[in-house]
C-alpha cells in the first residue's frame, strides 16, 4: 500500500463518526471545585427564579434575599412568570444557558386557560456572568412556524389547543448533526400535552443551535403508556450510559430511574424496586441529580409535594444512580421548588455573593436596636441581682468553627438596653481542671446563703474580711461537653471552678436515657422554695439541687425521654420560668446551624414535669415563640432565656441569631456567628405566649 494511501486510511478513521464520538465529551460541561448555585424556583402564587449559594452543596443561603434574579415580564413574554429554571454551562465554557417553563398559575384565569396548570411555551436564555440575561420565548400555539425545520413532519395537527409544555431541561450532545452538517447541539427535553390529540403527557425533546436561538421541531421522546413529566438526564461514566431520573404518574407512580445508550434512546420503562421510596406515599416530582465535585455518587435533588408546607429533599444514590437513600431537606433557602445546580469556582462565587451584597445594601433594613453587645455572641442567660438592682447577661464566645471557644464573658445594664462589659468571669483554659474548651451555654442564679455555706464554697482564705451581704452566684457550665458549675460572691467574678470536676458527667446513670450533657438552666420554684437544674440536648433531665447548689438532692429524673424528642419538636436549651401560678417549659428546635432554629414552650402544672390537669402535655399544646423572618433577613433565632422586670408584668426573651445579614451568608457556619438580642414577649389572657417578632 501506498504512504499516501495509509494517510488516508488513517485519517479517515480518525475523522470517522465512530471515531470522533469516542472523543466527544458526554453530557454537560462540568467545572468548579468551590461552592454550589442552587437555580430554583420561588414556592409561591406568582412564582420566579432564584438563586442561593453553597459551599457543601447541602447548606445554602439565598442570593438578593430570595428576590428573582431577572424580570419574568421581560423574558417570560407568554405568561410573565418563569417556572422549573434548569441551568447549565455552553459547552465551550464561554458562558451558561438557562431553559424554563414560562407559566403563571395565578393568572390563569385572566389568561382565558382552560386549566390552572396549562402553559403554552418555553424561554430559552442566555448569559456571560449568571447576573444578566438575554432570552427568546417559544410560544407553541404559534405551531411549525416557530422552529428551525418548520418542513419537517409535525408530531401535532392542531398546534393552537397545546395545553401544556412543562419542565424543559438541557444536556449537550456533541454527536447531533445539523442538516447543514455542524455538529454538536442542546438536546432540550420536556413533556407535553395536547388533550385533542393525546391522552396523556408525553416526554418530547427538540434541539437548539449554539446560539440558543433556534430550535428544531418536537420529537417524541418514549411513550409508556401513561404519564410522565420532570425527566432529569446526566451522563455516568460508571457504566457509560445515560440515565433518566422522572416522574411516573401511571403504573406505579414516583420518582424513578432509567438508562439507555443514546440521549434519544430507546428508553426502557423502569424498574419497579429501585425508586425513591422513603417517602412512602407521599407526592414527589421536580427531580434534578448533581455530583459533588471529587465524589462518584448522586445527590438527588426533588420537591416532596404532599406536606404542607413542601419539602424540597435532597437524597444520595450510588455510581450508577440506584440505591437511593438518606433523605434530608435543603437547609436555609427561603420556599425552595423546582431547579438545579451547578458547580462553582470561586471567582464565581464571590462575583454572585458581591452581586447580592450590593443588592441587600440598596434594600434591606438597617439594624436598630438588636444586637445589644457588639460582637458574636450567643445561648444568653440573663439575670437581675436584687442585690444590685441590675440585669447581667451571660453569653457564650462565638466566632469560632464547632464552637470551639474557651472563655465566658459578663454584661450589665440597668436598662436591658445599654450594657456595660464585665470582662472575661471564667476561662477554661486557666479556671477549670477537667476541660479546656468547647465552653458552651451557661446559666447562673442568685441565692441567699449561710456564711457557713460561704466559707465552705469561697474558702476561708477567700472570704476572710468580706462583707457577709449573704448573696452568692452559682454559674453552671459547659466544657467538652460536661456541666460544672463556679461560684462567686459577685455577679461578675470572678468565678471559680469550686468542685474541680463535672457536677454533671457524660456517664452519670440518667443519660444511659440518651442525649448529651449541656444546655443547663437554673430555676427556683416560688411556690416550693427548691432549686431545681434542667440540662439536656435530645431529652431533658431534672434534678434538686441541695442547700450548697453544687450537689442534688436525689436522683434526676427525665422530664421529656428522647423517644418523644420529635414529638414536641424538641432539640436543646430548655428554659423553665413561672407566671401567675403555671410553669412555663421553652426550647429550641432543629440545629442552631439551621435557619430554622426557633424556640417552642409548653405550659405545665409542674416543675418536674410536662403534665396540665393531671394528664401529660400533648403534641398540640406547643406553640412557636420565635422565629425566623425573611422578609428582614432575621434567620436561627433561638436558645434563649427570659427575664422579668422587677414588680411589673414586662416580660423579655433574650436569645441569639446569625449575624445580620453576614452571618446567613455563610451556610452551615452561620451557627457559629451569632449575636445577642432582647425583644419583648407578651402573653393572652389565657396565659399564653404571644408569637414574638424579632426586632431589628
Amino acid at each position: 500500500m501506498k504512504i499516501t494511501h495509509i494517510l488516508f486510511f488513517l485519517t479517515t478513521m480518525l475523522c470517522s463518526p465512530a471515531t470522533l464520538s469516542a472523543q466527544t465529551p458526554k453530557g454537560n460541561l462540568q467545572k468548579g471545585d468551590y461552592g454550589y448555585l442552587y437555580c430554583h424556583m420561588n414556592d409561591r402564587s406568582r412564582a420566579w427564579t432564584a438563586y442561593a449559594l453553597s459551599r457543601d452543596g447541602f447548606h445554602y443561603h439565598d442570593l438578593l434575599n430570595g428576590d428573582s434574579i431577572f424580570s419574568d415580564y421581560e423574558h417570560a413574554r407568554i405568561e410573565g412568570a418563569t417556572r422549573d429554571a434548569y441551568i447549565c454551562r455552553k459547552h465551550d465554557g464561554t458562558g451558561y444557558l438557562m431553559v424554563c417553563t414560562d407559566m403563571n398559575v395565578g393568572r390563569f384565569k385572566d389568561l382565558g386557560k382552560k386549566a390552572e396548570w396549562d402553559n403554552y411555551g418555553i424561554d430559552l436564555l442566555v448569559s456571560d456572568d449568571l447576573i444578566h440575561w438575554q432570552s427568546k420565548t417559544f410560544d407553541y400555539r404559534q405551531g411549525t412556524s416557530i422552529f428551525c425545520n418548520p418542513e419537517a413532519e409535525s408530531v401535532y395537527k392542531d398546534w393552537s389547543t397545546i395545553n401544556r409544555v412543562w419542565a424543559p431541561q438541557i444536556m449537550w450532545d456533541g454527536d447531533y448533526r445539523w442538516p447543514d452538517g455542524r455538529q454538536g447541539g442542546y438536546f432540550i427535553y420536556y413533556s407535553m400535552l395536547n388533550r385533542g390529540e393525546e391522552k396523556y403527557d408525553r416526554m418530547y425533546y427538540s434541539y437548539a443551535d449554539e446560539s440558543f436561538t433556534q430550535l428544531t421541531q418536537p420529537c417524541l421522546l418514549f411513550d409508556w403508556g401513561y404519564a410522565t413529566i420532570d425527566a432529569d438526564i446526566n451522563w455516568l461514566e460508571s457504566d457509560n450510559q445515560w440515565h433518566m431520573m422522572i416522574k411516573k404518574e401511571g403504573g406505579k407512580p414516583g420518582l424513578f430511574t432509567t438508562a439507555a445508550p443514546l440521549l434519544t434512546g430507546p428508553w426502557p420503562e423502569p424498574v419497579e424496586d429501585d425508586y425513591v421510596s422513603f417517602e412512602g406515599n407521599k407526592k414527589c416530582e421536580g427531580v434534578s441529580a448533581f455530583q459533588l465535585s471529587g465524589h462518584d455518587d448522586w445527590v438527588i435533588g426533588y420537591i416532596e409535594y404532599s406536606s404542607k408546607p413542601r419539602n424540597y429533599r435532597l437524597c444520595l444514590a450510588d455510581k450508577y444512580m440506584r440505591n437511593f437513600q438518606k433523605p434530608r431537606n435543603i437547609e436555609g433557602v427561603n420556599r425552595p421548588q423546582h431547579g438545579s445546580f451547578l458547580r462553582l469556582t470561586k471567582e464565581e462565587y464571590d462575583r454572585l455573593q458581591a452581586w447580592s451584597d450590593g443588592y441587600e445594601l440598596a434594600t434591606m433594613k438597617p439594624n436598630k436596636l438588636n444586637p445589644v453587645i457588639p460582637g458574636l455572641y450567643a445561648d444568653p442567660e440573663v439575670m437581675y441581682s436584687e442585690r444590685d438592682g441590675k440585669y447581667y447577661l451571660y453569653p457564650t464566645t462565638d466566632g469560632c468553627e464547632e464552637w470551639d471557644n474557651h472563655d465566658f464573658r459578663c454584661y450589665s445594664s440597668t436598662d436591658l438596653k445599654e450594657w456595660k462589659p464585665e470582662g472575661v468571669i471564667l476561662d477554661l483554659q486557666k479556671d477549670c481542671q477537667w476541660a479546656k474548651r468547647k465552653a458552651w451555654a451557661p446559666c447562673i442564679i442568685e441565692r441567699k446563703v449561710t456564711p457557713a455555706v460561704k466559707k465552705q464554697l469561697l474558702g476561708k482564705k477567700a472570704w476572710k474580711g468580706k462583707r457577709d451581704d449573704g448573696y452568692m452566684y452559682f454559674y453552671y457550665f459547659v466544657g467538652e461537653g460536661q456541666i460544672g458549675v463556679a461560684v462567686s460572691d459577685q455577679p461578675t467574678g470572678p468565678f471559680k471552678d469550686v468542685l474541680g470536676r463535672p457536677l454533671c458527667p457524660k456517664d452519670m446513670p440518667v443519660m444511659k436515657n440518651g442525649g448529651a450533657t449541656i444546655d443547663p438552666d437554673v430555676f427556683m420554684d416560688p411556690k416550693t422554695g427548691k432549686y431545681y437544674l434542667y440540662w439536656g440536648n435530645g431529652t431533658i433531665i431534672c434534678a434538686e439541687l441541695a442547700d450548697d447548689m453544687v450537689s442534688f438532692r436525689g436522683e434526676p429524673t427525665v422530664v421529656l425521654p428522647r423517644k418523644d424528642k420529635g414529638r414536641y419538636n424538641y432539640n436543646e436549651g430548655a428554659y423553665v420560668f413561672y407566671r401567675n401560678g403555671l410553669y412555663y417549659f421553652m426550647w429550641s428546635e432543629n440545629d442552631t446551624r439551621s435557619k430554622n432554629y426557633r424556640v417552642r414552650y409548653a405550659i405545665s402544672d409542674s416543675p418536674t414535669a410536662l403534665v396540665r390537669n393531671g394528664k401529660p402535655v400533648t403534641a398540640a399544646e406547643k406553640t412557636i415563640v420565635l422565629q425566623r423572618d425573611d422578609d428582614r433577613q432575621i434567620f436561627g433565632t433561638g436558645h434563649h432565656a427570659v427575664i422579668q422586670k422587677p414588680g411589673t408584668d414586662e416580660w423579655f426573651i433574650v436569645y441569639h441569631r446569625f449575624q445580620r445579614p453576614q452571618g446567613a451568608k455563610l451556610d452551615w457556619s452561620a451557627g457559629y456567628h451569632r449575636e445577642v438580642c432582647i425583644d419583648p414577649m407578651t402573653f393572652d389572657a389565657e396565659g399564653k405566649i404571644m408569637p414574638v417578632m424579632p426586632g431589628l
